[in-house]
């Protein structure tokens, strides 16, 4: 049982000093990085002097962001967390204002192939607006523009057009379901 419990502190510590070294490695080659703001291992950004990160933020385990265009931005405000296994392609400019929160294994997109993925990709740009939750496992789709003030996306929708403030969308394909 001892050792149970040793080997348990061990891997927190581990964890622990990879999470820091992950900030640090992170905070280089971002082209802003706010104080008191952390990036957790297995953590990717592709293209990074694109990337801006405000103060207070938490980017979890596993988060991906890519981009297919050079010099596409991602400005992510402050005091905005997003969960473990996220992918957020911010090709077309992607704006996360203030106190959003992204659950865990969201998709989000910015651009388009058209029909075929061969294609020029097409940027879409999105700005999610402050006091937003996105629920887990959902799919925001590269025609989406806006996301409002305190909307709250329902875990494992897609969303495929615009929402106003103050609104709950949930489904397949996501759905105003009420006024907050």
């Amino acid at each position: 049982m001892i050792i149970f419990k040793v080997v348990l502190l061990f891997n927190a510590i581990v964890r622990r000093c990879l999470n820091i070294l992950t900030t640090f490695y992170w905070s280089l080659f971002l082209n802003e990085f706010g104080a008191g703001s952390k990036i957790y291992k297995g953590s990717f950004f592709r293209m990074p002097k694109d990337v801006s990160i405000g103060r207070q933020c938490l980017i979890q385990f596993n988060v991906r962001f890519g981009s297919e265009i050079p010099n596409s931005k991602l400005d992510i405000k402050d005091n905005v967390q997003i969960n473990s296994d996220v992918f957020i392609d911010y090709s077309g400019g992607l704006i996360i204002e203030n106190n959003v929160v992204i659950s865990k294994g969201g998709y989000i997109l910015t651009h388009s192939h058209g029909y075929d993925p061969k294609s020029k990709p097409v940027k879409k740009s999105l700005i999610i607006k402050k006091g937003v939750w996105i629920g887990a496992n959902v799919t925001i789709c590269e025609n989406v523009s806006e996301i409002g003030e305190n909307a709250i996306i329902a875990t494992g929708s897609i969303l495929t057009k615009n929402v106003p403030s103050n609104s709950i969308f949930g489904g397949n394909p996501a759905k105003f379901i009420k006024s907050i």
